[in-house]
């Protein structure tokens, strides 16, 4: 691996750690690490900031995995394609902005494979979207996000539409996610998980 893959999964990573949530947020007069959950993601936003804040992260979000990702691939290999993917998505979740804090990457994560192919990413979107529709969840959208990008991937690769080295990049992601959802699992099974649309009672106004 060359020094300029190095640098462009780098970019990746810095580009991921951009925190739209914290900033939208702070727009709307709300410290966002100090509301709700402390994440910066698009749920929390909503939570504490309203729709319109929480759409312009999501959108943030999105872009931040896509554009990165769809100009790394034209210029370098899959491999760096791969792991500047799972650099996106560790970024989102640890921000060098915000002493290593962030959200659970899945927007991020979608659009990375966004930026690879637009119908794989569209395709991860709705499975994440329908994930939250049937259970109202975000800790379930994100692990639909999650799970549907290694498969559509997988699916994409053995029918020769993309390298099979970007399911690495996907698998990578799943365990960044999955390390962040830990304790969303937990309230799961233990029935106190908090569900979309509910309003978090800490808002911690600027």
């Amino acid at each position: 691996m060359s020094i300029w893959s190095v640098v462009a999964i780098l970019v990746a990573y810095l580009c991921g750690s951009i925190p739209f949530g914290a900033i939208v947020a702070r727009l709307y007069g709300v410290n966002v690490l100090a509301s709700g959950s402390g994440r910066t993601g698009g749920t929390n936003v909503l939570r504490s900031a309203g729709p319109l804040a929480a759409g312009l992260t999501v959108l943030g979000d999105v872009m931040k995995g896509l554009l990165p990702i769809f100009f790394i691939q034209i210029a370098f290999s899959p491999l760096t394609v791969a792991l500047a993917m799972a650099a996106a998505v560790l970024g989102h979740n640890h921000s060098i902005f915000l002493g290593f804090k962030g959200g659970v990457g899945a927007g991020t994560a979608v659009g990375t494979v966004g930026g690879i192919n637009f119908w794989a990413g569209l395709l991860v979107a709705i499975c994440g979207l329908a994930g939250l529709g049937f259970t109202r969840y975000a800790s379930i959208l994100s692990t639909s996000v999650a799970v549907s990008s290694v498969v559509v991937l997988t699916v994409f690769a053995l029918l020769g539409y993309t390298p099979y080295v970007y399911i690495l990049g996907s698998l990578l992601s799943l365990m960044i996610m999955f390390y962040a959802l830990r304790q969303n699992f937990a309230r799961i099974r233990a029935g106190t998980e908090r569900k979309v649309g509910q309003k978090t009672e800490n808002i911690a106004r600027i």
